[in-house]
């Protein structure tokens, strides 16, 4: 039974193994491939048609001394085959910073004045941004934009960022509802974690999202990666709702937030993701519930063997007791047989002995006339025992 069972567990395992192998192949070939976040944005396509710019983000880090400038480069590229006349503008920051982070727009200039500029056909060209800290320019994170307009009215803006340093300026922050969804009855993938920053200084948070295969074959698939700046007292939920294939994966999901320190830090959340379709459901169910059937009648014609090898066992033994005792029997008997047979010799010996005794009394009396005087004395009688024999007891 031992056998029976090890091929059955054996089948099984080999099943399930083969079946999560195969189905991402067999099925997700099918599916659209996941989007590398930045493989396909529109915003980049369409600037290849135009001009764009090296970096989304002017960043002039934390700054300590006030009253002095600091000078920053933007990198513009036309990417046409002709000249490009652009327009460059500084305005308040337009998003979720508070009333207090918007007064990087009063500081800022270009240097030299210059606003209007052309750009050669494939070439680039730098945009000198300067800041002119006052000296009392309060702690904490300073935003602007900065826009790049062209003669078609094609646009770019920088977001430009500046920690002022003082006793405002504090870091801190806290990750908060990190999950992936363990099991799917579809292909998708999804996910989500939420960042809040408790400080006063904003910091950019980049968030990833990748799977891979647990059964092999298959690279780290990239499903989401993309940044968004944390503001002051603000939070950003980041999520991923994606397609991901059948089958088994491990799925990362990475996120940065700062510490109280100021350094950038990293929470990661690993979990392993099952995506089956239902009727794969279904079909396991079915199997696990024949797997069952055919485990309970294999119990039943096991134990229905070994009681009928129990029973032949108990019958062998009743047989071979039977004969023990009978055998006891018959040799007890035979000892009975013997004894007896020895006994009523030993008796035959003394009767016979007893006889002889007697014979050789008369022998010895005299013999005389009818007149001999004898002994008043009247002779002592020979009382002869003959024991009988008690009936024999057949043993049960």
């Amino acid at each position: 039974m031992k056998s029976v069972w090890t091929k059955v567990s054996a089948v099984a395992l080999a099943g399930v193994v083969i079946l999560n192998a195969c189905i991402p192949y067999a099925v997700a070939a099918t599916d659209t491939e996941p989007v590398i976040a930045g493989t396909k944005d529109e915003s980049a396509k369409v600037a290849e048609e135009f001009f764009s710019v090296a970096d989304y983000t002017l960043d002039f880090g934390r700054v300590s001394e006030l009253g002095r400038s600091y000078t920053k480069t933007i990198t513009v590229r036309n990417n046409t085959t002709n000249d490009v006349i652009i327009d460059a503008s500084v305005s308040a920051f337009e998003g979720d910073a508070a009333d207090n982070n918007r007064k990087l727009s009063q500081w800022i200039a270009f240097v030299g004045g210059v606003t209007h500029f052309n750009v050669a056909a494939g070439g680039t060209r730098e945009v000198n941004v300067r800041v002119a800290l006052p000296e009392d320019a309060p702690a904490g994170s300073q935003y602007a934009n900065i826009t790049l307009t062209d003669a078609n009215g094609h646009a770019e803006k920088v977001m430009v960022k500046m920690d002022v340093a003082g006793d405002g300026l504090k870091y801190n922050s806290e990750v908060s509802g990190a999950w992936i969804d363990p099991v799917h009855l579809d292909d998708s993938l999804n996910g989500r974690v939420m960042i809040k920053n408790t400080g006063t200084a904003g910091f950019t948070s980049t968030y990833q999202i990748k799977a891979k295969n647990v059964f092999g074959g298959m690279d780290w698939i990239i499903i989401k990666e993309t940044s968004e700046e944390v503001f002051p007292g603000k939070q950003v939920e980041f999520s991923v709702s994606d397609k991901l294939g059948f089958g088994v994966y491990t799925v990362e999901q990475r996120v940065t937030f700062v510490n109280a320190e100021g350094r950038i830090s990293e929470s990661m959340l690993s979990r392993t993701v099952i995506n089956i379709p239902w009727w794969l459901l279904v079909a396991v169910g079915g199997f696990i519930i024949l797997l069952i059937i055919v485990i309970t009648v294999l119990k039943r014609r096991h134990r229905a063997k070994n009681a009928d090898k129990m029973a032949r066992a108990e019958r062998k033994v009743h047989k071979a007791e039977i004969a023990r005792i009978e055998k006891a029997e018959e040799k007890a008997i035979a000892k009975e047989k013997k004894a007896a047979s020895k006994k009523e010799k030993d008796e035959d010996e003394e009767i016979a002995e007893i006889a002889g005794q007697l014979d050789d009394a008369q022998s010895e009396e005299p013999v005389g006339d009818d007149d001999a005087i004898f002994d008043e004395e009247e002779a002592t009688p020979i009382k002869i025992v003959v024991k009988k024999r008690p009936p024999t007891k057949k043993i049960q």
